[in-house]
């Protein structure tokens, strides 16, 4: 065990990670202090600030809502926006955060190592277990959005308030940990575009799935020639492609390098035990001793993805608003390849229709501008949702 540990804080669940502890044969854990503010357990022990700073050099931060103002010379933490403000102010060096970057910290070792696997350019996600568990829900027992949060919950898929994971932020905190380590970049997190699956409504998965996809939150990262794009959303992605079959809370990641070369790691999703196997790993690089790391460079700039999409509208007047819509896609420079209308949402009332539209290949920034313009000038089309399309 390293020398010099003690916890800055305790999990709602103490009960728990003692058990993880002990099925893991790490009872040496349940020696390492506690600072003083904290209500232990036994065999815990709480020592006064004094004392616990003055033989304490690395602490372990679990992410709560309590305030701490002192920190030891390292810092191991599973939380990300914590361990994303350390970075930013270059302290790489002290900083240890692979619980805050989920399950697939094991696969994130080897990528981000000295030579294993030829460095990717690009990486795609579901590094968030509950949205997954949500979507695969939906897809599977064809109910709404509600229901399936309500079962992630019973299913202690989601341990709390699932809206973060709902809107993706779980994804984009730790999609920016893993910018970091592959990438050696650290991107501030406003400048991540993010869309949730918040809104997303069983009609889109059922029409997915009637031509074979399915739908998946996704991050999405990839860096060419110094170049590097960024973010979080939903994506139609054919059901034979491993990132569709990551089911039931789990965590995947596909990653490609520059010869086209592809590696996909697969797990269980992120866990109490998750999170305590990710502490252990960082304490014991930590006692491993120091080594040379690159500190990772803030990046101001993030470009748009250009990709094929999927957008559904429900249009009034279907020959004439229709033929307004294709105009403005035209008018904006972006090919529609293929023009959908489900039949059984084809008729919702007799004078108001279900329409999907298909791009070609386009940046996703001109994309929303045109869909600023839509619903601007064209009352007649509401837009329902779009999704990046995997072909």
């Amino acid at each position: 065990m390293i020398t010099g540990a003690g916890f800055l804080n305790l999990p709602y669940w103490q009960s728990k990670l003692q058990e993880i502890l002990t099925e893991l044969n790490r009872q040496d854990f349940l020696r390492l202090p506690v600072l003083g503010t904290e209500n232990v357990e036994r065999p815990w022990v709480a020592l006064e600030a004094e004392d616990f700073y003055s033989a304490v050099s690395t602490g372990i931060l679990f992410a709560s809502d309590h305030i701490i103002s002192r920190y030891p010379e390292r810092l191991v933490t599973d939380d990300a926006q914590l361990a994303l403000n350390r970075l930013k102010n270059g302290q790489k060096s002290q900083t240890f955060y692979k619980a805050a970057i989920g399950a697939t910290f094991p696969f994130l070792r080897i990528i981000s190592g000295d030579g294993e696997i030829e460095p990717p350019v690009k990486f795609y996600v579901q590094n968030d277990a509950v949205a997954g568990f949500i979507l695969s829900y939906m897809e599977r027992h064809k109910c709404n959005l509600e229901k399936a949060a309500a079962a992630a919950q019973w299913e202690k898929i989601a341990v709390s308030n699932p809206n973060p994971s709902l809107h993706g932020l779980v994804t984009r905190n730790r999609l920016a940990l893993q910018i970091a380590d592959v990438f050696k970049q650290i991107v501030p997190l406003e400048k991540i575009s993010v869309t949730g699956i918040s809104s997303i409504e069983l009609q889109d998965l059922q029409i997915a799935d009637s031509f074979g996809y399915s739908i998946r939150l996704l991050g999405l990262a990839e860096k060419n020639d110094g170049n590097l794009k960024a973010a979080v959303e939903p994506c139609l992605i054919p059901k034979k492609f491993f990132l569709a079959q990551a089911r039931g809370g789990s965590e995947i990641i596909y990653t490609q390098d520059r010869k086209g070369q592809g590696h996909v790691f697969a797990c269980p999703g992120t866990s109490e035990e998750t999170m305590v196997r990710a502490i252990i790993a960082d304490l014991n690089d930590i006692a491993a001793g120091p080594k040379a790391m690159e500190q990772p460079q803030i990046c101001e700039s993030v470009e748009s993805f250009c990709d094929r999409f999927y957008l559904r509208f429900r249009l009034v007047n279907l020959t004439s608003t229709l033929a307004q819509l294709l105009g403005m896609f035209s008018t904006a420079g972006i090919e529609i390849e293929s023009i959908l209308q489900p039949e059984e949402v084809s008729r919702e009332t007799e004078s108001t229709s279900t329409v999907i539209l298909l791009t070609g290949r386009t940046d996703s920034g001109r994309l929303q501008s045109v869909i600023s313009t839509v619903n601007r000038q064209l009352k007649l089309a509401s837009l329902c949702s779009f999704f990046k399309l995997f072909r």
